[in-house]
C-alpha cells in the first residue's frame, strides 16, 4: 500500500506541474506502473515451511496445518502432502501460532516470529491418540502406509454408503482384504483376519452391529506384532465410545430361489461406563439338497468293480437359534467383557434316494436303488471373559478366556437293496481356551512382547447301531513364544519372533502322543517412502489334525466301502516364505504377495483293500507344497466409483506322487458405484482350479457372477440382489486316483444356481445414541464324531 500511495502523490504533483494533455499522459503512466509494482509490494512477504512425523520420525501426510494470530483469530491453512511436509506462502512479519492436528494424534502448538525472510520451523512431532474428532468431515479418503500398519481413514461417500462394520470395510476396498459381507467373514491372502473394536478382540460376525458414522478409522496390520502378536493379520476399528442411551436394531435376509431365512434383533443399553447387550437370532435353510453324477473305479484285489451313481432326489432341512447376553465396562486403563451364549442347531433332514449302476465285466450291469437318511442335532452353552489393562510405560497386558459344552448327536440310516447300516452317536464335548498377551514399546523405537496360549478339548462319544465303539480322546495345545521388533535407521523395521509349540493328545485312556515343534515368524520391511513398502520374511509353525480323525472307529459309507480314524497322526508342520510389496499412489493401491508354503506331514486321505473291502482313513507321510502369486490392485476411479481387481496364479503338487499337481489362474473384479442414497455393487469370479490339501482330489469351481443394490436410510437400510442370474446349470467337478480306487463325480444344486435375496434392518436409538456393538456369538460346532459323510 505504501507503494501505491508513492505513486498516487507523484501523479498529482505531476498534474500540478504541467499542461493539461501532457499531465494527463503523465497520470495514466504513473498508474499503469503503480498498478504492476502493486502486487510486488504485497508478495514480497515470505514463506512458512516445516516437516510433521510421528513419535517415530515417520511423516504424518494429511495432517491440518493452521496459521493463527497471537489472539487465536485464523491467518492461513493447509495440510501436510505424503512427505509430511507443509508450506505457507506470503506470511508477513510478526508473532504467529502455528497449530498441527491429525485424526489418531494428539494437537500439537509452535509459537514463533516470522522474520523478515523465509522461515522453517523446527520439525514437529505429533503423539498417537485414539482421541475422536466428532466436527470432522472427511470428504477423501485417506490411506496412510505407517511402518507397522495400514492406517484408512474413511470418507463421507464410504460411510453413507454402509450400513455395517463389514459394509464399510468392503466399501474401503483394502488390497489383499477379502469382505464377504453377507458371510460376515474376513480374510487376508495369508488367511483369516484377527478383528478388533478399539483394541478388544472381536471376531468375524461381531463387527455386524457397528455404525459407520461412529467409525473414525481402520488400521490394517498384514504383519502383526505387540499387542497383536500371534495373529496372521489384523483389523482394528477405531471407534467413538458413549456414556448414555441404547438402541433395538432388527435384520432379516430372505433368499428367493429355494428357502433360507436369516433374522437377527438386538438390544444395547449403556449407563456411564458399563454396556449391557442381549442378542438373538433364527436362521432355516430348506432345499433339494446336493445332487452328484459319479463315476468309480474299485480294484478290490481280485475283482474290479465299476460303478455310476446318479442322484435321483434330495433333501436338505436345518435351523438354528441363538440367544447371547453380553456385559462390558471400560476405562482409560482396563477393559473387561463377559459373555454367556447359547446356539441350539437342528438338521431333521440330509437325506439320499439314489440309484448304483454296477459293473463287475463278468455280469451284466445291475441297477441298485439306495436310500440314506441323516440327522444331527448340537446343544451348546458357552461362557467367555476379555480382559485388557494399560499399564503405566506403554505397556498392555490383555487375557482372553473361553470355555463351551457341546451335547452332539448324529444318526444315519443306510439301505442298499438288503444291505443295511445303521448309526446313532451320543458325544460329549468340553472346550477351554486361554490367551495372554503382553506388549511393551521401548524407547530406541523398538518393542517387546509375549504371548502364552492354550487350547483344550475333551470328548467322549458312544457308538451304537451296525457297529459299537466308544471314543475318549483329550487334546490340548500349548504355544508360548517372544517377539521383538526394532526399527533401524528410518527405512528398515526387524522383526522377530521365536516360540515352542507342545501339542498332547491321548485316546482311549493309552500312550500319550506328544509333539514338540519350534515357532517363528521372522520378517524385514523396508520403507521406501511414504508410498512403497517391502516385506520379507519366512514363518515355521505347525496346525493340530482335526479331532475327528484322531479315533479307532468305523463307518460304513455303502456296501463297498468303509471310513476310519486313525490315532497315530503326526503333527503337521508348516514351513512358510513370503515377500510382499505395497504401494498407495493417490488414488491407487497396490500389492503384490509371493508365497511359497510347505506343509510336511501333511494329513490327508488314504485308501486301502481289507478283506475285499475298500476302507478309506487318514496319513501324514507325504508333504503338500503351494506357490502363490498375486497382484491386488484397488482404484478410486471418481467419487462415487470404486474397483478391486485380482489377478492369482498358484501352483500345488505333492512331491512325492509326481502325478499330484495342478495350475491355477484366478481373477475376479469387483465394482462399487454410489449414486445418492443407493450402492450398486457388481462382481465377477473366474473358474478355479485346486488340489486338494485333504482329499487330493483335482477340483474345479465354476465362475460366478452377481449383482447387488442396498439404499441407505437413517435408521434403515434394504438391500436386494442376484447371484449367477443369467445361469441354470453351474457344476463343481472332482477327480481323484489312488490307486485302489478312482471317481470322477460331478455335483450341482438349487443353491448353486439362479438365486436372489432381499435384505431388511432398522435400528431404533433411545436416549442419546450409542455405539452399536458386537453382536458376534459363536455358531460353530465343533465334533469328533467319525461321519461316513
Amino acid at each position: 500500500m505504501n507503494t501505491l500511495k508513492l505513486f498516487l502523490t507523484l501523479s498529482l504533483l505531476v498534474s500540478g506541474g504541467m499542461e493539461s494533455a501532457q499531465a494527463c499522459k503523465a497520470r495514466i503512466l504513473l498508474c499503469i506502473l503503480a498498478i504492476c509494482c502493486f502486487p510486488l509490494s504485497i508478495y514480497s512477504a515470505h514463506k512458512v515451511t516445516g516437516h510433521v512425523t510421528d513419535s517415530s520420525q515417520n511423516p504424518i501426510p494429511m495432517a491440518t496445518i493452521r496459521l493463527l494470530q497471537p489472539d487465536s483469530s485464523f491467518v492461513k491453512g493447509t495440510v501436510t502432502d505424503n512427505n509430511g511436509i507443509f508450506n505457507l506462502e506470503n506470511i508477513k512479519k510478526g508473532n504467529y501460532i502455528l497449530s498441527v492436528s491429525c485424526v489418531g494424534y494428539a494437537d500439537a502448538s509452535v509459537d514463533f516470529a516470522m522474520p523478515e525472510a523465509d522461515f522453517h520451523v523446527p520439525p514437529i512431532a505429533l503423539k498417537e491418540n485414539s482421541i475422536a474428532l466428532d466436527a470432522v468431515t472427511v470428504t477423501a479418503n485417506a490411506v496412510i502406509q505407517k511402518k507397522d500398519r495400514l492406517l484408512i481413514i474413511p470418507d463421507k461417500q464410504q460411510i453413507k454408503h454402509a450400513y455395517t462394520g463389514y459394509d464399510l470395510l468392503y466399501n474401503l476396498m483394502i488390497p489383499g482384504v477379502s469382505v464377504d459381507r453377507r458371510q460376515g467373514t474376513v480374510s487376508t491372502s495369508k488367511g483369516g483376519a484377527t478383528l478388533y473394536i478399539n483394541g478388544r478382540r472381536a471376531d468375524f460376525r461381531e463387527i455386524q452391529n457397528l455404525r459407520p458414522k461412529d467409525i473414525e478409522k481402520i488400521e490394517y496390520y498384514d504383519t502383526p506384532t505387540d499387542e497383536y502378536l500371534g495373529d496372521v493379520a489384523s483389523i482394528n476399528y477405531i471407534v467413538k465410545e458413549y456414556k448414555t442411551g441404547g438402541y433395538v436394531s432388527l435384520d432379516g435376509e430372505q433368499n428367493i430361489g429355494y428357502l433360507k431365512g436369516d433374522y437377527n434383533a438386538g438390544f444395547k443399553i449403556t449407563h456411564n461406563q458399563t454396556n449391557y447387550m442381549l442378542f438373538a437370532g433364527y436362521n432355516r435353510r430348506e432345499y433339494d439338497g446336493v445332487h452328484t453324477q459319479d463315476e468309480e473305479h474299485f480294484n478290490l484285489g481280485d475283482h474290479t468293480i465299476d460303478r455310476n451313481t446318479a442322484t435321483e432326489s434330495a433333501a436338505y432341512e436345518s435351523d438354528q437359534q441363538y440367544v447371547q447376553f453380553k456385559v462390558n465396562n471400560n476405562t482409560a486403563k482396563r477393559m473387561l467383557t463377559g459373555t454367556v451364549s447359547l446356539v441350539h442347531n437342528y438338521t431333521p433332514h440330509n437325506d439320499l434316494n439314489e440309484s448304483f449302476i454296477y459293473q463287475n465285466g463278468s455280469e451284466d450291469n445291475r441297477t441298485v436303488n439306495i436310500r440314506e437318511a441323516v440327522n444331527q442335532k448340537n446343544l451348546k452353552p458357552a461362557i467367555s471373559l476379555n480382559c485388557g489393562f494399560n499399564m503405566k510405560n506403554n505397556q498392555r497386558l490383555r487375557f482372553i478366556l473361553n470355555s463351551a459344552y457341546s451335547r452332539n448327536e448324529y444318526q444315519r440310516n443306510y439301505s442298499e437293496q438288503g444291505w443295511r447300516y445303521r448309526t446313532d452317536v451320543g458325544e460329549d464335548l468340553y472346550s477351554f481356551s486361554g490367551i495372554a498377551v503382553y506388549s511393551i514399546k521401548l524407547k530406541h523405537n523398538n518393542s517387546f512382547g509375549g504371548n502364552l496360549q492354550h487350547y483344550h478339548n475333551i470328548t467322549s462319544s458312544t457308538y451304537e447301531g451296525s457297529m459299537t465303539s466308544s471314543q475318549h480322546l483329550w487334546m490340548g495345545e500349548t504355544i508360548s513364544f517372544l517377539s521383538y521388533t526394532q526399527d533401524i535407521g528410518k527405512l528398515f523395521t526387524l522383526s522377530v519372533s521365536p516360540g515352542v509349540s507342545l501339542l498332547n493328545y491321548n485316546l482311549n485312556h493309552g500312550e500319550t502322543q506328544r509333539f514338540w515343534t519350534f515357532r517363528t515368524n521372522t520378517w524385514l520391511q523396508y520403507n521406501l517412502n511414504s508410498h512403497h513398502q517391502f516385506v520379507i520374511g519366512f514363518a515355521i509353525g505347525n496346525e493340530q489334525a482335526d479331532i475327528s480323525y484322531l479315533n479307532t472307529a468305523s463307518q460304513a459309507v455303502d456296501s463297498l466301502q468303509t471310513r476310519r480314524g486313525n490315532p497315530y497322526l503326526d503333527n503337521p508342520k508348516i514351513h512358510d516364505y513370503f515377500f510382499n510389496y505395497r504401494a498407495q499412489i493417490n488414488s491407487l493401491g497396490i500389492q503384490f504377495n509371493a508365497t511359497y508354503t510347505k506343509y510336511l506331514h501333511n494329513i490327508s486321505y488314504i485308501y486301502s483293500v481289507e478283506d475285499g473291502r475298500l476302507v478309506s482313513s487318514y496319513q501324514s507321510d507325504d508333504s503338500y507344497h503351494k506357490l502363490r502369486l498375486e497382484g491386488l490392485c484397488s482404484y478410486r476411479i471418481s467419487d462415487n466409483l470404486r474397483a478391486n481387481t485380482t489377478l492369482r496364479y498358484e501352483h500345488m503338487n505333492v512331491p512325492q506322487h509326481s502325478q499330484l499337481k495342478e495350475d491355477n489362474f484366478f481373477a475376479s473384479i469387483d465394482l462399487n458405484c454410489f449414486i445418492g442414497p443407493f450402492t450398486v455393487n457388481a462382481y465377477a469370479k473366474t473358474t478355479e482350479r485346486k488340489l486338494d490339501q485333504t482329499t487330493l482330489a483335482f477340483v474345479k469351481n465354476p465362475a460366478s457372477y452377481g449383482l447387488s443394490v442396498r439404499y441407505n436410510g437413517k435408521n434403515w437400510m434394504a438391500e436386494a440382489g442376484a447371484e449367477n442370474p443369467f445361469t441354470k446349470h453351474l457344476h463343481y467337478r472332482e477327480y481323484a486316483d489312488y490307486g485302489v480306487y478312482r471317481y470322477n463325480q460331478a455335483r450341482t444344486s438349487r443353491i448353486y444356481q439362479q438365486t436372489g435375496y432381499i435384505k431388511l434392518a432398522y435400528t431404533f436409538d433411545f436416549g442419546k445414541k450409542v455405539s452399536k456393538d458386537s453382536n458376534y456369538i459363536d455358531r460353530s460346532i465343533n465334533s469328533a464324531i467319525l461321519k461316513a459323510r
